[in-house]
């Protein structure tokens, strides 16, 4: 299957095959009229990847927009009090005197990280991204990989990195695997694998 490399489009968080990708169909590019095979928010590869156009990533540490990317958060999550979440800088948001025992906080990532996740395809998912992040930095996407392809004989953790040394997506092709798929990520720091999961 076709990566967005194998077509000159690289994206450093979108290795996946391009069936992966939650793209446009052909057509004129909003941004600068030039007509594309493969459009992104309705814009052509040189316009999305140069952020001229509005995008939105929704990610396990919160969604992330543009005005977010510029301040070096995320828009944020729900967390307990007190928040635990990893080696992340938390920022508390102002408790909103409707729901008093919620309490947000933003999660301090480094304004280029935020930006490149915003200039990268977002990917079909059953119930909505999670995009995933590791050594505080967002992760490479590397596919949606059906739970039925993998044995039974391992934790799916080790399944999938397993799976991951020769990937053969053309062996996986248009078969009902069932309905639990993993969307799994790769650690652009550490090489670790990350994935999140969700079903029909």
């Amino acid at each position: 299957m076709e990566t967005f490399d194998d077509l000159g489009m690289p994206f450093p968080l979108f290795k996946a095959p391009v069936a992966h990708a939650r793209t446009d169909p052909a057509g004129t590019c909003s941004v600068c009229g030039t007509p594309a095979t493969i459009r992104f928010c309705d814009a052509c590869y040189q316009c999305f990847r140069g952020g001229k156009v509005d995008n939105a990533i929704d990610t396990e540490l919160g969604m992330v927009r543009v005005e977010d990317a510029r301040l070096g958060r995320t828009h944020g999550l729900p967390l307990g009090n007190p928040p635990v979440l990893g080696n992340y800088e938390l920022i508390p948001q102002p408790v909103d005197p409707n729901f008093p025992d919620e309490t947000w906080y933003h999660v301090r990532i480094d304004s280029q990280h935020l930006f490149e996740i915003i200039r990268t395809p977002d990917y079909y998912s059953w119930q909505g991204e999670r995009w995933q992040f590791c050594c505080n930095r967002p992760c490479a996407f590397l596919g949606t990989l059906p739970a039925g392809a993998l044995p039974d004989s391992e934790s799916p953790a080790d399944a999938i990195a397993n799976w991951f040394r020769l990937p053969d997506w053309d062996a996986i092709g248009d078969t009902d695997f069932g309905p639990l798929t993993f969307y799994v990520f790769q650690c652009v720091s550490c090489g670790g694998f990350r994935y999140h999961e969700d079903c029909d």
